[in-house]
């Protein structure tokens, strides 16, 4: 019964959250909730939607799984052939700092998977973040990797510690690091939030040597 009850709140929680999300046509969007995983489901009308659907979902305390089953039906005058996508990704790659060159956009059906080796993690996130803004796009796919670069493990997990220390909105007293050679860095322990999950994964592959992020961290369960 504890967890039925736990469940409507975190229904209503949702639905106030994606009401608050300015980017997302909140009454398009279908939510059931069962042991704090959300469902959401429905038709929007750019992935920039269904991926600002999804961050609002993840920043409500007590969701510990999303399966997002959100379909993508593009308005006519934002429908574009995959040869136009895949120009306008290269094209916007060019004329972006910090990106290297090299990263090629595969698209078919309005679906772009990314290829190609970059120098630091954070620019595989870059890209994504790039792509998933143009119109035409139904979803991205990262395939790219990372460089090898040799850095020593204790400076590794030093710099991602004074990372998370500057995360004003992240409580990282129940996160372990344990990083290995070759950048490889394991995450655990407990976070309140999807959003804190992801905020952890992101600040350790911003920090220049991390390769690899295993992220095993766990949803808290305090509330249940």
């Amino acid at each position: 019964m504890m967890i039925v009850d736990t469940d409507r709140s975190l229904h209503q929680a949702v639905l106030d959250a994606l009401e608050a999300e300015p980017r997302v046509e909140a009454g398009k969007v279908g939510v059931a909730v069962e042991g704090g995983v959300v469902t959401l489901s429905g038709t929007l009308g750019s992935f920039t939607e269904k991926w600002a659907a999804e961050s609002a979902v993840k920043s409500v305390k007590g969701v510990r799984g999303i399966a997002n089953e959100l379909h993508v039906e593009l308005a006519g005058m934002h429908v574009r052939d995959d040869a136009d996508i895949a120009k306008t990704a290269v094209e916007v790659f060019r004329w972006s700092s910090g990106l290297p060159e090299g990263i090629q956009p595969e698209v078919r059906g309005g679906y772009v998977t990314l290829h190609g080796q970059v120098d630091w993690p954070y620019q595989r996130e870059d890209a994504v973040d790039i792509v998933r803004r143009l119109y035409g796009v139904r979803g991205v796919y990262d395939d790219m990797t990372v460089k090898p670069y040799s850095v020593d493990p204790m400076e590794l997990r030093r710099g991602i510690e004074s990372r998370f220390q500057r995360l004003a909105a992240f409580d990282a007293k129940n996160v372990t690091i344990d990083v290995k050679d070759g950048g490889i860095v394991k995450l655990s322990g407990t976070v309140a939030s999807l959003a804190e999950f992801d905020e952890a994964e992101s600040a350790a592959y911003s920090v220049p040597g991390t390769s690899e992020v295993r992220n095993e961290i766990r949803i808290s369960d305090e509330g249940w």
